[in-house]
């Protein structure tokens, strides 16, 4: 799978940054709140004595958004102050919280607020959305025990939420334990597949991603499958085409299947398109080598140079030669006792793009037998119908092909393919 840091750069993503500004914000309401009319105070059984009012100089700085002289006044004038009520730390905490917050000091955000919460000064009702606030300030400094210690305090009061689940999986995710962060992918994406609803992309980015460094790579390319279902990209295109080709041996013939997806695609290489023409030239598929090497011109991949122009006047010759004596030939295979004759045609007429033709002698080179490889025909059958639009008829074709079978892999993608 293709990582980068944008994709992964989760420390500071967009829910903690909601977080983040939710936090500010409720923390400027609470400056407000404080220094409302007496009722407002009254109406939650507090008050502020008056040895509290250079917290009104800090609110003043405050709300004109001086910041740093807004922290200074409550650690130089109101923490000094002896005597003051539990409420009265509470707020004078706030306040101090809310400046650190705005001046992106959050080692010292996250300092009070455990003060806080290990003296109860924080509401019952807000104690969750606290720890969970908690929990994202630590991710954000990178310290990813602690943001996991904080959520699993939430946890035991609390229900998991998407948010806190999706913060257990980026925590044990950027802390490298892998098998967690995909226990907690796996049950973010469970949720939404009982709700109906497509995995989230990050989920399953960091599934696929811990299944890759846990080693587990058939876990691993069933979420790329995933990827490429609901996501589909180029990128994850060639992470999959790459697990084909390394997880088994192909025969020359079952390359030039696995070239024709990784054509149809868009993830060829230069290498790739002149290494389809090669070997389909030697394998007699003229019309295959021709369209490999168009196909890489037309896309600005393939150099128009002596040596690739020299290589498409070949393939264009024995293309024409092919052509001529093509349904001829598809007529003496037809009076063999097997199909496998048939089956060549069948290859032929798919490379030279006739379809319909490719389609009618495959299903006969099937139907008669004795095939060296039917998975290659059903493969071919599959591409036939899908260039010509019939996707439950490719799907059929394509879902023919063994478990077992070198292209069972490629098979399978192609069915991804005519599902998107």
């Amino acid at each position: 799978m293709c990582v980068n840091k944008n994709l992964f750069g989760i420390a500071k993503s967009v829910s903690f940054v909601v977080a983040l500004t939710t936090g500010t914000a409720i923390g400027l309401t609470t400056v407000s709140a404080v220094f409302a009319p007496a009722a407002m105070a009254a109406e939650k059984g507090q008050q502020l004595s008056s040895k509290m009012k250079p917290l009104g100089e800090a609110q003043k700085l405050m709300g004109d958004k001086k910041w740093k002289e807004a922290l200074a006044i409550i650690n130089e004038k109101v923490v000094p102050i002896s005597g003051k009520s539990a409420y009265e730390e509470q707020v004078t905490n706030e306040f101090k919280a809310a400046c650190m917050m705005q001046l992106k000091d959050y080692a010292g955000v996250a300092k009070v607020y455990e003060a806080m919460l290990a003296a109860n000064q924080v509401p019952a009702d807000q104690v969750g959305a606290r720890l969970n606030t908690l929990a994202e300030i630590y991710l954000s400094m990178g310290d990813y025990a602690k943001g996991i210690d904080a959520y699993e305090r939430y946890l035991k009061n609390n229900p998991a939420t998407i948010d806190v689940t999706t913060g257990m999986m980026q925590a044990y995710f950027k802390k490298g334990d892998y098998k967690n962060s995909a226990e907690y992918a796996q049950k973010l994406i469970k949720q939404a597949e009982a709700a109906k609803k497509p995995a989230d992309k990050n989920w399953l980015q960091i599934l696929g991603y811990s299944y890759s460094k846990l080693g587990n790579n058939a876990a691993y390319a069933d979420v790329l499958a995933k990827l490429l279902e609901l996501y589909p990209s180029p990128e994850y295109w060639n992470d999959m085409l790459k697990i084909a080709r390394n997880e088994v041996t192909y025969n020359d013939k079952e390359k030039i299947e696995y070239y024709r997806l990784k054509k149809t695609v868009g993830a060829m290489t230069a290498e790739d398109y002149n290494d389809m023409a090669e070997l389909s030239l030697s394998l007699l598929d003229s019309g295959d080598a021709k369209s490999a090497i168009e196909s890489g011109m037309a896309a600005g991949i393939v150099a128009n140079n002596e040596r690739n122009t020299r290589l498409l006047t070949r393939a264009k010759t024995e293309a024409a030669t092919d052509l001529a004596s093509l349904d001829t030939t598809a007529k003496e295979a037809a009076s063999k006792p097997n199909g496998e004759p048939l089956a060549k045609i069948g290859a032929a007429y798919l490379g030279h793009g006739l379809n319909d033709k490719a389609i009618e002698t495959i299903q006969s080179a099937i139907a008669k037998g004795g095939l060296k490889s039917v998975d290659e025909s059903y493969v071919r059958l599959g591409v036939a119908n899908l260039n010509l639009g019939k996707k439950a008829e490719a799907i059929k074709a394509f879902q023919s092909v063994s478990d077992k079978s070198n292209l069972s892999r490629v098979a399978k993608l192609w069915v991804l393919y005519a599902k998107k």
